[in-house]
């Protein structure tokens, strides 16, 4: 898809002329604020931020005073390479770090297209090279004042923000649909865990320890053979590719996991997150895996585990010294709704997963269309 532009009407402006910072500050205990908006609450790449904070949860630093109001525009000026900026529809405070932002009509920029200035492949660009800081750089004020870029004349600004909050609106639809299929599992699971028979984990498959090849053994690091499975892998409810992979021979030394395996963080701060492992290789040992299951049996389990109620019953089962830890042979013990027909716990997994996959192939396509379309309007990244 090509927009077929013609730039020649276009006015090469500095973003400090055609945006205005909010500074207003207040006291939220004093002001009936009730919200506030940090770092964690705004989603890579989106446009919209929809999440919060209450301002009394004990989490909010003392520099979260500056004010925003509906309709304006966030962005988080530290590690700006995150791509955290969008739209609020309600109001609160954020902390000296991000940016409450407005664009100004008379001097050329509608509020509805500065959302896609910041989140373009330009911008980002620019805004990651003047950064300051090593350890959490930051773009300051005065030079995300000074980035550069051709803005299109107000009719035209208008067509592509029509044009781009349309993507945007349907992105949204597609999540949306993948969260109530999520949400009818998380439903139909509270009810299984409901049933009173209960089977043993240990009951339902094999568990085994993952073990760490010698590291001090070049060769069994020094290649691409194997995956190595850690805790950082298990983020979803499958495991994501390894970070780090071994030799064959380093497999040996460790123990192999078979497709299917359901693998279970099992301490520290990753203590109780599972996914199922799709590629055969071998994990440390902060992972215990169930092995033997067959791929729906597979999927249930791990769904039945990460499930808050399943969360909970590894909880209950962990032992607590230095770190938080769980045995194996206490998840051995953990018993989980396991009915002799599960057929249609079957049905509602895959369910689930055919809208995940869906609803991510279909995000991940209207992505590139988007990065496509802002290339084609701001340029690509510098």
């Amino acid at each position: 898809m090509s927009l077929n532009l013609d730039k020649t009407a276009w006015k090469r402006v500095q973003l400090g002329d055609v945006i205005r910072r909010s500074r207003t500050q207040a006291d939220p205990a004093n002001r009936g604020v009730d919200r506030y908006v940090g770092g964690g609450h705004i989603d890579s790449d989106s446009l919209t931020i929809e999440r919060f904070g209450d301002v009394n949860d004990g989490q909010m630093g003392s520099t979260f005073t500056y004010l925003f109001q509906s309709g304006q525009v966030l962005f988080v000026s530290a590690r700006p390479y995150l791509r955290k900026s969008g739209v609020v529809n309600f109001s609160g405070v954020v902390a000296d770090k991000t940016y409450v932002l407005d664009a100004i009509p008379e001097n050329g920029l509608l509020q509805e297209f500065l959302p896609f200035v910041l989140a373009s492949d330009h911008f980002i660009a620019y805004a990651t090279t003047e950064a300051t800081g090593s350890m959490n750089p930051r773009l300051l004020w005065g030079q995300m004042q000074g980035y550069e870029f051709d803005l299109p004349p107000l009719d035209e600004q208008q067509r592509f923000a029509d044009l781009l909050w349309a993507l945007e609106k349907y992105r949204l639809s597609i999540q949306e649909r993948a969260d109530r299929a999520r949400d009818v599992t998380a439903v139909v699971l509270r009810h299984a865990w409901g049933d009173e028979r209960k089977v043993a984990v240990g009951d339902i498959g094999e568990c085994v320890t993952g073990s760490t090849p010698p590291k001090a053994n070049a060769g069994y690091w020094n290649s691409e053979d194997v995956p190595f499975y850690t805790p950082s892998e298990i983020e979803d409810e499958f495991a994501t590719s390894a970070r780090q992979r071994v030799s064959l021979a380093g497999a040996k030394a460790g123990r192999m996991l078979p497709k299917n395996a359901v693998a279970v963080a099992c301490i520290g701060g990753d203590l109780g997150k599972s996914a199922v492992v799709l590629e055969p290789g071998i994990s440390n040992q902060q992972i215990t895996s169930v092995i033997g299951l067959p791929a729906d049996d597979a999927e249930l389990l791990q769904a039945i585990l990460a499930h808050p109620l399943g969360r909970a019953a590894l909880r209950a089962r962990e032992t607590t010294t230095i770190v938080r830890k769980l045995n194996k042979s206490d998840l051995m013990k953990i018993e989980v709704p396991w009915p002799a027909d599960r057929r249609a716990l079957h049905t509602v997994i895959q369910a689930r997963r055919t809208a995940t996959v869906s609803a991510n192939f279909e995000m991940s396509r209207l992505a590139r269309l988007r990065v496509a379309l802002t290339a084609e309007i701001f340029g690509g990244a510098e």
